[in-house]
């Protein structure tokens, strides 16, 4: 965040006031045509410095890794292996794969809801 350096009207660099380019207009008013290029340079080099500052701190705000989320992904990959080997040994045809994905799905789809539901309260 930037701080106030003293100078009266002092504008941070990641807020632009609305009455900006209204003051430009003016200043090429009083100033004449002759300033136009500067004004308009010194207004789009602003609003570049405030892109810029509203980008730096989006991109500051990254969500944190959730472990726990990855951590069952890879666990129902793991787990998922082994019971379609003893499911298709025991039970012909595809309702047995079916179960057990669908059993997998749901317990992933139930994490994935929940965490959503808490995220949500905060």
């Amino acid at each position: 965040m930037a701080r106030n350096d003293g100078r009266i009207g002092f504008v941070p660099p990641e807020k632009l006031e609305p009455n900006e380019v209204g003051a430009a207009f003016a200043a090429r008013r009083e100033l004449g045509p002759q300033y136009e290029l500067e004004l308009a340079e010194s207004l789009v080099d602003r609003v570049n410095t405030v892109i810029d500052s509203r980008l730096a701190e989006k991109k500051g705000k990254r969500p944190p890794l959730d472990w726990a989320q990855m951590t069952l992904g890879l666990g129902s990959l793991a787990l998922s292996i082994p019971l379609v080997a003893i499911v298709s040994s025991n039970v012909p045809g595809t309702f047995g794969l079916m179960l057990v994905f669908g059993v997998i799905g749901v317990v992933n789809l139930a994490y994935v809801l929940t965490r959503a539901l808490h995220n949500n309260r905060d």
